[in-house]
């Protein structure tokens, strides 16, 4: 073939294939994006179960979750609704806080929670004038993970609190951005 055919012949063709490489960053830099941590601040109401590690024993659990960020940092106040473990009719309320890391779509953290009870079976805690109990404190762990449509899981391994009695218990939630208020 004639060297003048060919070479803008190459030149239409590299250009081609660049043109197709949309914007000018390079692969590492759009690993890093991939990486990057995805904004979760927010309210998400949450459902799940609670598991007993020694006994199997399982119990409902429901409640909000709130989530502040800071690059790839996070902060969390929850507020869950349970009964108490080894009861089947005393309301109790799983209240506390955390913090973590943020990579790309997965929280790992650590939170301090405490079971309050109320006094008066089968009334929720937080009703007004219900002599109430605070109980147990627990150490957790926790990972989340966040998903395109907004909804997470997260899974978190609770250990009772220093000169705590409790029997450690595995939670596992699902969430969903709560509506705006």
């Amino acid at each position: 073939m004639d060297r003048r055919i060919l070479s803008p012949l190459l030149a239409w063709t590299a250009a081609l294939a660049l043109s197709g490489c949309g914007d000018d960053r390079s692969a590492e830099d759009a690993q890093v994006d991939a990486a990057a941590p995805r904004a979760i601040a927010g309210r998400y109401e949450v459902t799940g179960v609670t598991v007993n590690q020694e006994s199997g024993e399982q119990r409902a659990i429901t409640g909000v979750v709130t989530l502040a960020q800071e690059g790839a940092r996070y902060t969390t106040h929850f507020e869950l609704s349970t009964v108490f473990p080894g009861s089947d009719a005393a309301a109790a309320e799983v209240v506390g806080t955390g913090e973590g890391s943020i990579e790309a779509n997965m929280l790992y953290g650590s939170a301090q929670t405490q079971l309050v009870v109320s006094n008066v079976s089968g009334v929720d805690v937080g009703f007004a004038y219900i002599p109430r109990a605070v109980g147990t404190r627990l150490a957790s762990k926790s990972t989340a993970e966040f998903f395109d449509d907004g909804t997470m899981r997260i899974e978190i391994e609770n250990e009772p609190g220093e000169g705590e009695d409790y029997s450690p218990t595995r939670t596992t939630l699902v969430g969903y951005p709560a509506p705006a208020r």
